[in-house]
């Protein structure tokens, strides 16, 4: 199978069903620089990494500590 689409990386899994988990930060500025030649790590904004880090850190922890799995989602065609 050669298909190609666009979308988010993660897209085929979610199709798939597996649980997703994202963050809705503030993405304002995200696409002043996304896909362009000024897209570079020196262009990360410390703070917001920060943020974003301890976001999924925590997250991470509170699934780590669930009891039981999450399952799978509903797969979509």
């Amino acid at each position: 199978d050669n298909r190609t689409f666009g979308g988010a990386d993660l897209q085929p899994l979610s199709r798939d069903g597996v649980p997703m988990l994202g963050l809705r930060q503030d993405g304002t500025l995200y696409f002043d620089t996304h896909h362009t030649a000024n897209d570079n790590l020196d262009k990360i904004d410390p703070e917001a990494m920060d943020q974003a880090v301890a976001a999924y850190a925590a997250a991470a922890f509170l699934a780590a500590q669930a009891e039981g799995g999450f399952g799978r989602t509903e797969a979509t065609p």
